[in-house]
C-alpha cells in the first residue's frame, strides 16, 4: 500500500500525551482544588458577626465586628476631620461623645444616625454606602452588650502631627561632662546612650579611621602613601584636612554618582543590536551618567539637580550641555508602548526624587 494511503495509528503521538507522572501530578492538583472548594462551600464563607438576638453565645466585638463597619465614616469622623466634634475610631470616643447608651440601646444617637430615624442618615446620601439592616443590628447588639472596647485602644494620630509637616527646630544641646564630644550630633548621640545606660567603645585607631572615611567617601581604600601622610600629620585639624581632601577628589563624585544612578534607575540602552533597533532607554544615555558625576564634582545642590533633570530644556534653552540632565526622562523610553513609557516616567519620578 502506498505510504500516502496508510491509516494513521489510532494512538496519538507520544508528543501529544503527557507522561504518566505529569498526569498523576495534575490529577493530584485537581483533587486538592476540589477539596478546597468543597471546604469553602461547606463553611459558608466568612463567619458573620454575632448579634445580640441571634442566639449566639458571643456578642459582637468592637475590634472584630463594629469598628470595620464604621470605617466608612472615618473620612468625616476620624483623625483628619471631626465633623460636629465627633470621632468614631475608638470605642472610648463614642462613649465620650455620648452617642452610645448601653442602658437604652434604642435611644442611642449612633443607631438613630445609622438608620436615619429622626435625624439625617449617616453617611449622608451620596457620600457613602449606608449600613445594611443586618450591619446595624450588629452595632445594636454591641451597644446592648455594653459597648465595650479595648482599654489600651489608641486613636489614630492626626496626620498634621507627622514630623514631615513640622518645621525643623534646633534642639538644645545637652551639657555633658568633660570629655563630651564637641560635634552637636555626637553630643546628642552621647546623651541618648547615657540615658539608655550604654557605654560606647573607645575611639578607633588612626589607620582604622582613615580606612573608614576613605572607603565611605570614595569607595576605595587609602593608599600606603595616604596612610603614611595621615600618621605623620600630628598637627591640629589633621582629620578635617583628610575629609576635605577626599571631598575634593574626583573619586568622591564617581563613588556617589553610582549611588544616585541606582536611585534614579540609570541603565544603558538595549534592544536588537544586530538590527540596530532601540527598545529601551536612549543611545546617548551615557551623557546623563557623565552629567551626574560632573554635577557632584561641582558640588551642585540636590534641588538644582532635580530641576535640571525635569526641565533643563526650559531652564537653560539652547544649552546643549544642560540638556544632558534630561537623560532621567529619556531613561524610561520604551519603543513598544508609549503608555508604559509615560507611566514609568511619572511613577519613578515620584519614587526617586
Amino acid at each position: 500500500m502506498p505510504a500516502a494511503q496508510r491509516h494513521l495509528p489510532c494512538r496519538p503521538p507520544s508528543a501529544l500525551r503527557l507522561p504518566r507522572r505529569r498526569r498523576d501530578v495534575g490529577a493530584g492538583v485537581a483533587r486538592l482544588l476540589a477539596g478546597l472548594i468543597v471546604a469553602l462551600a461547606s463553611a459558608g464563607g466568612p463567619a458573620a458577626p454575632a448579634s445580640a438576638d441571634d442566639g449566639a453565645t458571643s456578642p459582637p466585638e468592637w475590634i472584630r465586628d463594629v469598628k470595620p463597619l464604621l470605617g466608612r465614616c472615618l473620612a468625616c469622623h476620624g483623625a483628619l476631620r471631626q465633623r460636629a466634634g465627633l470621632r468614631l475610631d475608638t470605642a472610648a470616643a463614642l462613649h465620650a461623645a455620648g452617642v452610645v447608651d448601653p442602658a437604652s440601646p434604642a435611644t442611642s444617637t449612633l443607631l438613630a444616625a445609622l438608620e436615619g430615624a429622626g435625624v439625617p442618615r449617616m453617611p449622608p446620601e451620596g457620600e457613602g454606602e449606608p449600613l445594611t439592616p443586618a450591619e446595624i443590628d450588629v452595632v445594636r447588639g454591641w451597644i446592648a452588650a455594653g459597648a465595650a472596647g479595648p482599654a489600651d485602644e489608641r486613636p489614630a494620630e492626626d496626620p498634621a502631627e507627622h514630623w514631615a509637616w513640622k518645621a525643623p527646630v534646633r534642639p538644645t544641646l545637652p551639657a555633658g561632662p568633660e570629655g563630651f564630644p564637641e560635634h552637636p550630633i555626637d553630643r546628642l548621640l552621647a546623651d541618648d546612650r547615657a540615658a539608655a545606660g550604654l557605654t560606647p567603645v573607645g575611639e578607633a585607631d588612626r589607620p582604622t579611621l582613615l580606612r573608614r572615611v576613605t572607603v565611605d567617601l570614595t569607595g576605595l581604600p587609602p593608599t600606603p602613601e595616604e596612610l603614611a601622610d595621615f600618621l605623620a600629620d600630628t598637627a591640629p585639624g589633621a582629620w578635617e584636612r583628610v575629609v576635605d581632601r577626599l571631598l575634593a577628589s574626583p573619586r568622591y563624585a564617581e563613588r556617589w554618582a553610582r549611588h544616585w544612578m541606582d536611585v534614579w534607575r540609570y541603565s544603558d540602552w538595549y534592544g536588537s543590536r544586530g538590527g540596530n533597533e532601540l527598545r529601551n532607554s536612549r543611545r546617548h544615555i551615557w551623557r546623563w551618567r557623565d552629567w551626574i558625576v560632573e554635577s557632584l564634582d561641582r558640588d551642585t545642590g540636590y534641588d538644582r539637580l532635580i530641576e535640571a533633570m525635569l526641565a533643563a530644556d526650559e531652564l537653560s534653552p539652547g544649552d546643549a550641555e544642560a540638556r544632558h540632565a534630561l537623560g532621567f526622562l529619556g531613561r524610561n523610553y520604551y519603543v513598544f508602548n508609549r503608555h508604559v513609557w509615560l507611566h514609568d516616567t511619572v511613577e519613578f519620578t515620584a519614587q526617586a526624587l
